[in-house]
Formats: structure tokens, sequence, C-alpha cells
């Protein structure tokens, strides 16, 4: 079976969620109207690359547990069938399928410190940088995102995104240097793998 195949052979039973069910309520309608409106319209197979890149890319973060699983199969064949078309929403996605921790946004808080120069960042934007990202996190809301959309898999759902890594890690895997998919896989993943 190719992997394509079982992406959606394990999302099968995962219905369209209706158009007011696709975007999280805290998503002011102006934010997430493009976004409601592209994916009320299509069927998972039926998204683009394209889509992929100028709509839903960037927005992951606003998608229902309901509407992310229902798309996830076609998010993880693009990201390996299409990766140099969509590398940025790859990379996105996953960050998404990445349990958070706040060693993390540390980690990539320092890194923006150390490079704020290059970046052009003043100081003083590069503190309130630090102080949104933490407070976001310890809000506890990037936690219960992950949660709300993983703690329900069946198992052939979790061994196809364990397989999808796998596939990904081989594929692209010097693209992600940081172990951000070793990462992934051992805070979450592992537990589909088949012994």
């Amino acid at each position: 079976m190719s992997l394509k195949a079982r992406f959606f052979d394990a999302f099968a039973s995962r219905p369209p969620p209706p158009a007011t069910q696709i975007i999280r309520p805290v998503v002011s309608h102006h934010e997430g109207d493009h976004l409601r409106e592209l994916l009320a319209t299509k069927t998972s197979r039926e998204l683009t690359d394209y889509e992929l890149r100028t709509v839903v890319e960037g927005n992951l973060w606003m998608l229902t547990p309901k509407a992310f699983l229902y798309f996830l199969p076609t998010f993880l064949h693009a990201s390996l069938a299409s990766y140099t078309s969509v590398s940025v929403f790859a990379s996105e996605l996953i960050g998404a399928l990445t349990e958070p921790s706040r060693t993390d946004v540390l980690d990539a808080l320092d890194k923006v410190t150390q490079f704020r120069s290059e970046l052009g960042l003043p100081d003083d934007m590069t503190e309130l940088l630090r102080k949104q990202q933490l407070e976001w996190f310890d809000s506890g809301t990037p936690v219960a995102i992950f949660h709300e959309r993983f703690d329900n898999l069946i198992h052939a759902e979790g061994a196809a995104i364990l397989a999808f890594f796998v596939a990904f890690k081989k594929a692209y895997g010097a693209d992600f240097p940081f172990n951000e998919l070793e990462t992934a896989v051992d805070r979450y993943w592992i537990r589909y793998h088949d012994s």
C-alpha cells in the first residue's frame, strides 16, 4: 500500500466538518474567513499545493480538531510528494505534529536573540516577542490544541502519522538539523510503533 493510500485509509472515517466547525471559535471572522471559505468547498483530496501555500500555510493553528484531522491526509501527502513546493507549509505541519514544550519556545527565542542584529530586530522588539510567546505558551493553549487534536486518534491514524515521520525523515531529514523530526516522534508518535 502506498503512503498516500495509507494516509487516506487511516483517516477515512473522519467526516468533513460543517463550515461552522472548521475554524476554532477564538479566531475572529476577519482572520479565519478566507480559510473557512476555501475548506468548506473542498474535500480533503481536492486541496492543491497552491492552496496549501497561499491559504492554509501559516493558519494551521486556526483549525478545529475536526478540520485538522479531516484534511490531515492531504497535509501529510503533500508534504512528502510536493516538498519543494510546500516546504514552509511542511515545516509548519511538523510543528503542529510536535507536542509543545516550554523548552522549545525558550530555545527558539534564544536563537532569535542570538541573530537579532542579522534579523534587524531591535532589543525592545525581541523582548516583546519573548514576553508574548512565553505568555502564549504558559496560557496552556498550545498544549491544549495539540491534545485536543491527537489524544483520541485510533491506532491506524497514529501509525499513519508515524509512517509519515519515518518517510519524511528519510527524504528531507537533512533540512531539519535540530532533531525536530526525532523530537516529534519521541515525545508522542513513538507510542504507535508496532513492536
